[in-house]
């Protein structure tokens, strides 16, 4: 989940690839992935680039000989470094790709079965999906084998949870009552 700290920067982040054009949108999109996934397999990077006893100077040259500085990436972890923000740039990453997907009218849909659908039946949500939303889908499929059937649809806060599970339970808690 995106903090406003990580929000703030993806938006000026997305607002300024975005002006240079599609091209520097995706390729934006692509290095701050990369860099979200760098800082996660190697932690210790991240805190080295955070260490108060290094200067600022000394920090943004390490980073520079590893990313560069020309790019709009490479000059936002100059900025995150000045100012003590290295440990957002997993949260940035999600916040600009939240972005991105707005903007590119797509919407990605997490699907919880008990077992897998076939592509026939993915397609058929899919479209059904895309209809309701207005935006095309990019499901995400999760299998939970405690669902005993049904599916649930999961998009942002929006959760249709049409299981087999849920009218069990309430069937159980009518009959009880």
């Amino acid at each position: 989940m995106s903090t406003e700290i990580g929000s703030v920067y993806a938006n000026a982040l997305f607002s300024l690839a975005q002006e240079q054009g599609d091209a520097v949108l995706r390729q934006t999109r692509q290095d701050l992935r990369q860099c979200a996934v760098l800082f996660s397999l190697y932690p210790d990077f991240g805190r080295l680039l955070s260490l108060p006893t290094l200067s600022l100077n000394t920090r943004c040259d390490i980073a520079q000989k590893a990313f560069g500085s020309e790019d709009l990436v490479s000059r936002l972890l100059l900025l995150l470094i000045d100012h003590n923000r290295i440990p957002y740039v997993g949260e940035i990453a999600d916040a600009f790709d939240a972005r991105m997907l707005d903007y590119e009218r797509t919407a990605e849909v997490l699907v919880t079965t008990a077992v897998p659908m076939t592509p026939d039946q993915l397609e058929r949500l899919s479209q059904k999906l895309s209809a309701k939303f207005q935006k095309t889908i990019r499901i995400k499929e999760r299998i939970d084998r405690s669902m005993i059937g049904g599916v649930i649809v999961q998009y942002g806060d929006t959760r249709i949870d049409n299981s087999l599970k849920l009218r069990l339970e309430a069937l159980r808690t009518q009959l009880q009552g």
